[in-house]
Parts: C-alpha cells; sequence; structure tokens
C-alpha cells in the first residue's frame, strides 16, 4: 500500500474504528441524531487542528464541512463529563495505532532497527486534578497539578512508540518506562534526566544500545580506584577523547566515554548562566561546577566502528527532534493552552487538543517522514492547520476522491514546505545524511 493510499485508509477506516471504540467506554452518542461518535470526533478534532482556541461556531463550521448540519447552541450543549471521557479515551487509543514511514531516511539511521528518542512534557492543570495529577515547578513557578506526557519517538520512521501520561511531580527517572526492554539492534537516545547505570546495563544485555550525556559528578573507575570525571579528565591533557571506561562505584558499567571541550564563547556563557542561577539561589558554583562548563560527554555501548566520533555527536544532536515534536504540539495545537468557563470544559478541550497534536503527528509521518531531508515539519504543521477544514471536507468522499486529494496536497507541500538549507549551520538532518557537514573544534 503506498503512503496516499495508507493515509486516506487511516482517516476513513482507522480513525472511525477507534472513534466507536471510545464511544462504547464514554456512551457520548447514545443515539445518533447529528453527531455519529466518528462524527462528533472528526468536527471537534479537525476544528481545533486548524484552530486551537476554536468556539462552538468554528467546530459548527467545521461539522459543515462534514455534512452535519448543527449549531453552535448544541456545540456547546455537547460539553458534559461523558465528552470529556470520550476524548480522553480517544486520544488513549489513538496512541496506540501504528503509523510509520517506510523507507530510508538516512543510511547512518539504517544501521539500527529503531532510534528510539525519550522525553517528556508537562502541561500545567488545574487545580482541581490534583489528586490524579500532582504538580510540579514549571517555568512560572509550582502547580498543584500538572500530568507529564512521557514520550517516545522513533526517530527513523516517525512512529510514536509510546505516550504515557504521568503525573508532572514524576521525575524522568522514575518512569516505569526506563525499564521497558528494548528491540536488539535498537538505539535509545536519552539526556541527563534518564540517567542511569543499571537501565543502561539492561539495555545493553538485551542486544541493544544507548547513547546518553553523563552527569559529571558520576565516578570513573581508573587503575582500580574510583575518580571523578571532571579530575580524570583534566589528568588527560586533551581536548577530545574517545575510550573505554569504567562508570560507578556500586553499579559499574562498562562503556564508551566521548568528551571535547567546547568553544570558549560557549564555556563562557554556561560558566556566566551557572553563577546567574546560584546567586539567585544564595549560593556561589565549586570549582567542579565551573570545571563542567568546558566540557561535552557522552557514553554509549556502540563501538567506534559502529558510531564514529562525529556520528555520535550529531546522533545526539538529533534527539532535538523530540523537543521540536513537542514545540508543533504546544506552538500550532497549543496543548498546554487552558481555557473554558469550568474545569471539566478546560479538560475536556485540553484531551481534544491532544487528539489534534496526534492527528497532526500521522499527517507529518505519512506526508513528510519519507522526504525529511527536503520537507521542513514545521512548515508542514502550519499548512495542516490551514488545510484542516479541507480536509474534512474530503472524508465522506470515495477513497479515490480522498486518494487524489491528498496527492494535490503532498505536490502542495513539495512547493511550499521545502527545508531552507543552511550552509552555515546544517541542520539535523542534513548532518546524519552527510556527518562531514559537522564543524567543530575537536582537536
Amino acid at each position: 500500500m503506498d503512503r496516499v493510499t495508507a493515509l486516506a485508509d487511516l482517516l476513513q477506516t482507522t480513525f472511525s474504528t477507534v472513534a466507536v471504540e471510545a464511544n462504547d467506554v464514554a456512551k457520548c452518542v447514545k443515539r445518533v441524531r447529528k453527531f455519529s461518535p466518528v462524527s462528533l470526533a472528526q468536527a471537534f478534532i479537525l476544528g481545533f487542528l486548524s484552530d486551537p482556541r476554536a468556539g462552538a461556531d468554528h467546530i459548527a463550521d467545521t461539522a459543515a464541512s462534514l455534512g452535519v448540519s448543527i449549531s453552535p447552541q448544541a456545540v456547546e450543549q455537547r460539553y458534559s463529563p461523558q465528552l470529556q471521557v470520550f476524548f480522553r479515551t480517544l486520544f488513549e487509543k489513538m496512541v496506540q495505532v501504528v503509523v510509520r514511514a517506510e523507507g530510508p531516511l538516512t543510511t547512518i539511521l539504517d544501521r539500527f532497527t529503531e532510534v528510539r528518542l525519550i522525553d517528556s512534557s508537562v502541561i500545567a492543570l488545574p487545580d482541581s486534578q490534583a489528586e490524579t495529577y500532582r504538580g510540579c515547578g514549571v517555568r512560572n513557578g509550582h502547580v498543584k497539578s500538572a500530568l507529564k506526557l512521557q514520550t517516545e519517538l522513533d526517530l527513523k520512521s516517525g512512529q510514536l512508540l509510546g505516550i504515557q501520561i504521568e503525573p508532572g511531580k514524576q521525575p524522568d527517572q522514575g518512569t516505569d518506562r526506563q525499564h521497558i526492554r528494548p528491540p536488539a539492534g535498537s538505539l535509545r537516545i536519552t539526556d541527563l534526566g534518564y540517567f542511569n547505570l543499571a537501565v543502561f546495563a539492561m539495555i545493553h544485555a538485551a542486544g541493544a544500545f544507548f547513547l546518553s550525556r553523563t552527569q559529571h559528578t558520576v565516578s570513573l573507575c581508573s587503575g582500580g580506584k574510583g575518580m571523578n570525571l571532571i579530575a580524570w579528565l583534566s589528568r588527560q591533557g586533551v581536548r577530545a577523547i574517545d575510550q573505554e571506561v569504567i562508570l560507578g562505584t556500586k553499579n559499574k558499567l562498562a562503556c564508551r566515554l566521548i568528551a571535547w571541550r567546547v568553544p570558549p564563547q560557549i564555556e563562557n556563557a554556561r560558566r556566566r548562566k551557572l553563577r546567574q542561577s546560584l546567586i539567585d539561589r544564595g549560593r556561589t558554583p565549586s570549582e567542579k561546577a565551573l570545571a563542567n562548563c568546558a566540557w561535552e560527554y557522552l557514553i554509549t555501548n556502540l563501538s567506534e566502528d559502529q558510531l564514529s566520533f562525529r556520528e555520535a555527536i550529531i546522533m545526539y544532536r538529533s534527539r532535538w527532534q523530540i523537543e521540536l515534536l513537542f514545540k508543533r504540539w504546544k506552538s500550532n495545537c497549543q496543548i498546554d493552552l487552558l481555557d473554558g468557563r469550568d474545569d471539566e470544559i478546560k479538560m475536556t478541550r485540553l484531551w481534544i487538543r491532544l487528539c489534534a497534536a496526534i492527528l497532526q503527528h500521522w499527517l507529518i509521518v505519512i506526508i513528510g517522514w519519507p522526504e525529511a531531508t527536503a520537507i521542513s515539519f514545521a512548515k508542514l504543521a502550519s499548512l495542516i492547520a490551514k488545510m484542516a477544514a479541507e480536509i474534512a471536507s474530503h472524508l465522506n468522499a470515495s477513497s479515490a476522491q480522498l486518494v487524489d486529494f491528498f496527492n494535490r496536497l503532498i505536490s502542495r507541500v513539495r512547493r511550499r514546505c521545502q527545508r531552507t538549507k543552511r550552509k552555515a549551520k546544517p541542520g539535523t538532518m542534513e548532518l546524519l545524511a552527510d556527518p562531514n557537514l559537522l564543524e567543530y573544534c575537536l582537536t
């Protein structure tokens, strides 16, 4: 099945199936008068995809594009506890749908069965949700209630391997997804929030690979004695190092350490930021913390033959793609917006936005992922929002008509969503395609 036919089938068949299943749980649509479970889901989700602040008028207009005549007042009356359960359940079911791009993206990714990027994003909630979702500190201060989207993305295919809803207070290291045994031959890329030597050992035992930043406070075993990583690096007298080491004291891990000094301007900027953050708390940085500002370090169980020094840096930089996923969801779909006259409506609209974010990702994966080196996902996300009403108007067409529409949409994407090539500062996709484009002082 080609990708256009797969997309048509996804929106006409798979989406309809999960909408009916969600209604079986929520009992939101009991008698089909205006809305069926499918048209209800389509009207709200596509309405919010085109306008994340969609009011009743906009949703009624989207419903009209689907062939459903309903007044804004009737739309407003749809908000209920059952509607919240419907969209929460629908989100859970949409996350489980396998949507992936086929075909090679770049040769470096083809060395692995999957390239699993793991990260989380926190959304503040109304205080009334604190019993279920305990809060945490966010950018604007501590909140009583928040949820965390614990997310895994396969960079190779675009597939969402999992989104687990957790309380905002749950630390990344404590998520039970840390302990899921990965497929053999897969690569997991994580930041310091997931640093755990026992987890890395489990990944290695499974025949899979890890690539992670490491904490500068970790102990390194050298000559049978424990030594601080910073102290050990300072003794080497080099600007870059790539060698086998043993980390940890209690849980020891044999791995490959890749470390390099950053340019002076970056080091100085880091030190200024560190000093300022500690001054705000009435503290001063330690010598080790200041020395840490000069270095970047990664650990992996991949050999140099499997992944070179330069390739390791680029692969870790590719972790930024999951940050960009959250950025699209927050900028285009506004998943962190809370609006509505009461908490029930606020939570319902949150779940609708999350469903819209998943639909957006489905479209990006099928339309854009096979051409990721040429297509800007940010531009594609904006185009999808602009065309949501047009997509709605074609969903009840025949499969052949929908396929024709998506073929025209892909042609439009190729014209309007081209990546901006940056010779001076190549992006992730350019670097993955040609690691030699990485300009870094490593000597």
